[in-house]
This record gives structure tokens, sequence and C-alpha cells, in this order.
């Protein structure tokens, strides 16, 4: 992030599924679990190329992939994907919640390990995994992110923040809103029966733009139960503008909605979180609960149009106990980067995020358990490289010893 080089276009060779042979680091030495879990958790990816070549962006340049992730008390995990499942292979758990999703190479690929956080601190079972590193077999980088199945129905109604990044396809016009997108705002879901498809509605920011949402989301149940799986459509809306309907993949628990917009057919592709807000004035956020430390993985896009591309990072990220903020983390360069800065919290668990150097705000929101922290980076800075970025993150508490 913060003034990290773009790495340079490449061909692309081969994309490989989920958990493919493309990761972080290239560690050889099979990993130990300090903790063991038995239980399947639903699982999106997005990835991209680190160089996205000549604009405008093509498709091409996006990996979307989604499925369940199995892991057992042997320490080993399996993907179960629409595709079939795939063989065995081992995962490790720190008792703080540092994950590691270890993948068996082959051939010219090493063994390698996918870093990421897995929330100990409460049973929704939020988690994030990072691939950070292009190898000739799969170039593209990217981030992992889900939450427990966990039978049963989502109440959906209530007020939520949303936050998101999309990458864009096919535009002509040479402008940074042409490569990439994040916005962020305050959705409103409506009451409904159990199962039924309810209404979204809201406003927020797309950069400098005011943008309206709209849309529904149905909670999928089978036998009036359900696993999480959620259909989801969420339109923006610029003023004067036609609104750009999104059709995504989706999973809810009672605090979060986690979703991906896996068409690359309409124009782009991306992610987004929302977070219930807390019942403010009634039970609004607790400021000293807030504070801690988050293990974070998030994405990245490099939006200069003549010099595009992304990156994935992985690292921490605190909210002091007066408001500071700092993110630490390491991108798929292997290069150490840092922000600091203050935040300010509303009571209703968002906060506008002012990063000291760049001069940009960003904006975050904690969940209602204090475990799972989301942020995003729609501020287009201007930097001495000419290389503006745009930045989605997730992060999961550490599990104090």
């Amino acid at each position: 992030m913060h003034n990290r080089p773009i790495a340079r276009s490449l061909p692309l060779l081969a994309l490989l599924p989920l958990v493919g042979a493309c990761a972080n680091g290239g560690k050889q030495d099979t990993p130990q679990s300090e903790v063991k879990i038995a239980a399947s958790h639903h699982l999106f990816g997005f990835r991209s190329l680190p160089g996205f070549g000549t604009f405008p962006v093509t498709p091409d340049v996006v990996v979307t992939d989604r499925g369940v992730l199995n892991l057992f008390d042997d320490s080993t995990y399996t993907i179960t994907r629409p595709s079939g499942t795939s063989s065995a292979d081992r995962y490790a758990l720190a008792k703080n919640g540092d994950f590691s999703v270890y993948v068996t190479g082959g051939g010219r690929e090493p063994s390698v390990v996918f870093r990421g956080g897995y929330s100990l601190n409460d049973n929704l079972s939020n988690l994030f995994f990072t691939d950070r590193v292009s190898t000739p077999s799969s170039q593209s980088i990217g981030l992992y992110y889900g939450t427990k199945v966990t039978p049963g129905q989502i109440e959906l109604e209530g007020a939520w923040h949303v936050l998101s990044l999309h990458t864009i396809f096919g535009e002509t016009l040479l402008s940074p809103d042409n490569v990439g997108r994040a916005a962020s705002g305050a959705v409103s879901i409506a009451a409904g029966n159990a199962g039924e498809a309810r209404g979204i509605s809201g406003t927020g920011t797309q950069g400098t733009a005011s943008v309206t949402f709209g849309g529904t989301i149905q909670n999928v149940l089978q036998s009036g139960t359900g696993d999480g799986t959620c259909n989801l459509t969420l339109n923006y809306q610029l003023t004067g503008q036609i609104a750009d309907s999104r059709v995504m993949y989706a999973v809810a628990t009672n605090n979060h909605v986690m979703a991906l917009d896996a068409d690359e057919t309409d124009g782009e592709a991306g992610m987004v979180f929302m977070v219930r807000k807390f019942d403010a004035p009634t039970t609004p956020v607790d400021p000293v609960r807030t504070t801690g430390t988050f293990l974070v993985g998030g994405h990245t896009l490099f939006v200069n149009p003549t010099n595009c591309g992304s990156d994935a990072f992985v690292g921490t990220v605190t909210l002091g106990s007066g408001g500071a903020f700092r993110l630490d983390a390491v991108g798929n360069n292997g290069q150490d980067f840092s922000y600091i800065g203050t935040y300010t919290l509303s009571s209703d668990g968002g906060m506008s995020i002012a990063i000291s150097g760049t001069n940009e705000t960003w904006f975050g929101a904690i969940d209602r358990d204090y475990n799972t922290f989301t942020f995003v980076d729609g501020f287009l800075e201007t930097r001495s490289n000419n290389q503006p970025e745009l930045n989605l993150g997730l992060g999961v508490r550490v599990k104090a010893n």
C-alpha cells in the first residue's frame, strides 16, 4: 500500500482453482496446528493479476472462486467446490488466531502457505487468508474470506454498514474510476417473512461521488432452514445515471454479510462486506471494547489506467485507546509497509480513519461482537509515483493468551 511498487504485467499461462499452487512465501515445512477445528466454512476467493497490462481492463485479469472449506480435527482440510472436493492437505491454527493453509506443490510448483487469520474469540469463526505470490502456473494474487456454516435462519432486517471494492472492465475513458471503484455507506434491509427477498435501500459514497444503494437480499431456505447462504443483488446509482445492478453470491450471519460479485460479463467484479450497525442510542458501541489488535488481510487495486494492477496484503491493525490507528502489513513483493493515523468512532460502530502523510480518509466498521473489523480505502490520493490505489480489508481480533 504505502508507496509499494506495482508488478508489471506478465502473460497469463494458467489460472488454478481455489487454493491452487499459487501462494504466499514458498515455505517448505508442513505447518503444525496448535488449535484443531472440526467445522465447514463458506469460502469466497477474489484474485487478480499483479499487472493488468494495457487499458481498458479485460475480465481475464480477474479470477473469482467459491466453495466450502472443511477443517478437520486432525489438522487437515479439503475444499468442496461445485466441481468436486479437493484432496486433503494441512492447515495450522495458532492460539492467537494466526491461520495458515498449507498447499502441497508438484512438478515445478513449490509447497507453499497461505497466511491469514481465524476468529477464536466467538463462534462465528470468520476467517481470511491471502495469496500473495505469482507463480508461472498461477499468477493472480488476492484475498479469500468466509465464515462458518451454521444451520438455521438469519434475520436480515435492520441497519447495516456496507463496504465494497470492484475491478471495472471495458471502459475506454482514461480514468482511475474505470480501473477500480471502492464504495462505503449505510443501508437498511426491510422486514419480511423468513426466506423472502428483502428490499435494500441506502446512501453512501463512491470516491468523491454520492451513491444511492438499492436491491434485494434473500436468506435461502430449504424446508424452513438454511446455512447462511443468501441471494444478493446490490444496486449502485450515481446522481443522474442508470443504476448499476450487481448480482452476487453471499452468506450471512447475524452480524455480517460477505459477498462475491463473480459476474465478469456485466462490467465489473469484486467483493462486498456488510456489517450490522449497533443499535444506537439504545445500545451504542463501547469504545473500550473496540480497541485491540486484529489480524488483517486485504486486496489492493492500483488504478492509474496507464499502469494498473493489484496487490494482496497480510498483517495487523491496531486500534488504540486514544483513537490511534496503525496498519502494519506486507504485500506480494515482500516489502513491509505501515500506515498510521487516527480514527473517530461513531455510536453505530462505523469509523472515519484519517491517515497521516497521504491525508487520506478511510471508512471502517467494528461488528457487534467486537471481533471482526472491516475497512475500505476509497480515497483517490495523489502520489509522487503517480500510483493511486484503493483497498479493502478484513480483520479478526487476536486471541489473547
